[in-house]
């Protein structure tokens, strides 16, 4: 019984500092977005199972850099609340990691969906005003959710310079 409360206690703390990076980091949020979107624009292609898990793995890897980023950040904050050239670097790498996620991503991306026959078809898809419509409205939903979030209130900001 304690091996369970135990494991129900590590879902718990993981799904706290998931909830964290989704309030606190825009990033997070914007990565959130991007997913969708490949999402939406995947169902106009017929992928292979290979190419919709690259397609999921390439997200949740960007995602995943990103979360592990701000664990980086908040340990340095905490270890070393003043500037510090090294606190800097620390961050600045972490942060490039998550970079390097996001234009390989791209690429993936690129390689994936650049297809002139699916994107005639999607061009179509959005020539109707209701399906225009309907992914501006998306679209203004997900702008909101990128903006909305809790400023992170953790001493040692100054290493960011």
């Amino acid at each position: 019984m304690n091996k369970l409360f135990s494991l129900k206690n590590s879902f718990k703390y993981a799904f706290k500092g998931i909830y964290f990076v989704l309030c606190h980091e825009r990033n997070m949020r914007i990565h959130i977005v991007a997913a969708l979107y490949v999402a939406f624009f995947s169902a106009f292609y017929n992928f292979s199972k290979g190419e919709i898990a690259l397609l999921i793995i390439t997200c949740a890897l960007v995602m995943i850099f990103e979360v592990l980023n701000t664990s980086i950040e908040v340990i340095v904050d905490k270890i070393s609340p003043e500037y510090s050239p090294l606190a800097k670097v620390a961050k600045d790498v972490a942060a490039g990691a998550v970079l390097l996620s996001a234009v390989m991503a791209v690429a993936v991306g690129l390689v994936l969906f650049l297809d002139i026959e699916k994107i005639k078809i999607i061009i179509m898809f959005f020539s109707e005003w209701s399906n225009a419509l309907m992914f501006i409205g998306f679209s203004a939903i997900a702008l909101v959710f990128i903006t909305t979030g809790k400023k992170r209130k953790l001493k040692g900001k100054k290493n960011n310079d």
